[in-house]
């Protein structure tokens, strides 16, 4: 079973995304990105207000306050927008992994587990109504046709972390890479499903995504 919103390694390094889902063009001024930018979060408005089933590009336009020809300049259909917003996710969440601090002398493994969880806890607590959002938008695309390089970047970037702990090691780094974002995709899968019964289970959510990150790795590791 994929996990939605999860880590997923193409054995198949060939595939590529099929261009029915690939944008017409990427903004390259300033004033083309602010158009993107309001096209995906009139996408994400319009996924919690109206639902999937609901989900337009007419009303997607209208709420983004841009004319249906302007998306179509970027997207040839619906199904490529809500394909873009999600890799823009996953980029996110790369992102924020690239960003942990190893330290020129290496840190210690549970520090750097806990980092780890920090950082991806980070981007799905940022806008918890776009993260709900996202969820909806996975059911619906089929992940199989994600860009091999995001999925091998989200990998790399924890890698990194693992690789430069100054107190265990990993003979099979990639592998527990894999594992712990699998398992940190399900947790916060849950977490977001469960979120209608209180805000405070997102504090939980950070609380067992560092708890599930030390386990984890102090298992996997060599110490």
């Amino acid at each position: 079973m994929i996990l939605q919103l999860g880590i997923r390694i193409l054995k198949d390094a060939s595939q590529v995304v099929p261009q029915r889902l690939k944008p017409r063009k990427t903004p390259v001024q300033s004033r083309s990105g602010v158009t993107v930018e309001a096209i995906h979060e009139a996408a994400i408005q319009v996924l919690l207000s109206e639902g999937l089933s609901r989900l337009t590009t007419t009303r997607v336009a209208e709420r983004g306050g841009v004319s249906v020809g302007t998306l179509y300049q970027y997207f040839p259909n619906k199904e490529a927008l809500l394909f873009a917003i999600l890799l823009r996710h996953f980029k996110e969440v790369a992102e924020a992994l690239e960003r942990v601090d190893i330290a020129a002398n290496g840190r210690p493994l549970e520090e750097l587990a806990e980092s780890i969880a920090d950082a991806y806890v980070s981007v799905k607590v940022a806008r918890p109504d776009a993260t709900i959002a996202l969820y909806r938008v996975a059911g619906a695309i089929d992940q199989f046709k994600m860009s091999p390089d995001i999925h091998v970047r989200l990998v790399n970037a924890v890698v990194r972390v693992l690789t430069n702990a100054s107190d265990a090691s990993f003979t099979e780094p990639r592998k527990a890479s894999f594992t712990l974002l699998s398992a940190l995709a399900g947790l916060s899968r849950g977490s977001f499903a469960n979120l209608a019964s209180g805000p405070e289970i997102l504090d939980g959510f950070r609380e067992e995504a560092r708890l599930l990150s030390r386990a984890y790795l102090r298992a996997a590791a060599q110490i």
